[in-house]
């Protein structure tokens, strides 16, 4: 029985009403104060409550996907799902290290001063940004590197992750819930990747609204140029990061996911390289915006597994993605299909995971690990 199928949630669903009627119809006979009739009570209550709760959670799951089936399940609670390594492309080391034409950030001539009062204990800044070129004003979060204030790193500039949350998200969830600067601090100590800057911005504008990080049609928001230019361009001018193409790389989960590899794949003069976690690569819009019209250029220009096929850009991907996961595998699997030099994708293909942050939270030191093997810019120092 699928732990997503009709037939087990229809099961769960009868057996709560069930629950339910047996109490409405035996709670008369019950009544006393006798401490066996008050235990009755409390005991059928309990259960009544719980097969709601249990009823509640089974929808949840075969709406998102949190656990694809049974032996998902059990992995997420008795030990991790079986994994398949497999490396399209080219090398990510060769595809980072290529030169790439067009328009990226330029650094500062001078860098404005840290707002003091509002960095956090964890060097997190939450800014307020209006970009030039989108006309967009969104909330950006930022996350210092450990020892980004200090006097002798004065002169150090750092790599950049931009990080894009998925949908329903806000622009602080890599950097709570995922805890993206912890653990890039962490591989940093390990000398697994140099220190970073965490930079994660609002992909949802308006806010509630499943814009697919792209560009939409006159009249509709330009989030791909606000996410690809406007916010390197303000972090470009307000911290002190470097900005060659192997110091920048994309991050993000679900629709986050195909926001990292969208960004990078259209434009490779600011990203060498874009981690993907159970992401997909052709846009997928809820039932409530039309980005562009059926047919339009931009649906072309938004489907990465056509470009990989026909001009295949030279970044990096790691990707993560599950037989399970019905959100991502499709179009992964024909991403992997279609990739070619001198794209290099480097993927981890679970046989039995579902799409759910524990998942993402443990393979998100070993993306990071590859990010410091891979790009030079995020090499440890020796």
């Amino acid at each position: 029985m699928s732990l997503t199928g009709w037939v087990f949630l229809d099961a769960i669903a009868l057996l709560t009403v069930a629950g339910f009627v047996v109490l409405v119809l035996l709670w008369p006979s019950l009544a006393g104060r006798e401490p066996r009739r008050i235990l009755a009570r409390a005991g059928m209550l309990l259960t009544v409550n719980a097969l709601v709760l249990l009823t509640a959670a089974t929808q949840l799951n075969a709406q998102f996907l949190f656990f694809a089936d049974w032996a998902d399940l059990r992995g997420a609670l008795g030990g991790g799902p079986t994994a398949t390594a497999l490396n399209r492309g080219a090398t990510a080391a060769r595809a980072t290290s290529k030169t790439v034409g067009g328009t990226a950030a330029e650094p500062a001539v001078s860098l404005p001063p840290l707002p003091l009062g509002r960095v956090s204990s964890s060097g997190v800044i939450s800014y307020t940004v209006k970009g030039p070129l989108s006309g967009i004003v969104g909330t950006v979060v930022v996350q210092l590197p450990p020892g980004y204030s200090g006097p002798g790193n004065a002169s150090v500039r750092y790599p950049v992750i931009e990080a894009f949350q998925g949908y329903p998200g806000s622009a602080l969830f890599w950097i709570d819930t995922m805890n993206l600067g912890g653990v890039a601090a962490q591989q940093a100590a390990a000398k697994r990747m140099g220190p970073a800057l965490i930079v994660s911005p609002q992909v949802e504008v308006p806010v509630g609204v499943d814009t697919e990080c792209v560009n939409g049609s006159p009249g509709n928001p330009q989030l791909e140029t606000w996410l690809a230019q406007d916010v390197p361009n303000w972090v470009a001018q307000t911290f002190r990061v470097r900005t060659d193409r192997a110091s920048w790389a994309a991050i993000g989960l679900s629709a986050g996911g195909w926001c990292a590899a969208m960004v990078a794949m259209l434009h490779p003069a600011q990203y060498a390289a874009a981690i993907v976690m159970s992401g997909y690569f052709r846009p997928e819009f809820g039932p409530f915006y039309d980005a562009y019209p059926a047919g339009d250029r931009l649906a072309a220009r938004y489907d990465l597994v056509a470009l990989s096929r026909r001009k295949p850009p030279p970044v990096a991907i790691w990707l993560e993605t599950s037989h399970a996961d019905a959100v991502s595998y499709g179009s992964s699997a024909a991403f992997l299909r279609a990739a070619k030099p001198p794209l290099a994708v480097d993927a981890t293909v679970f046989q039995n995971a579902g799409h759910r942050i524990s998942l993402w939270q443990g393979v998100l030191p070993g993306s990071l690990a590859w990010l410091g093997a891979n790009v030079s810019g995020f090499k440890a120092a020796p």
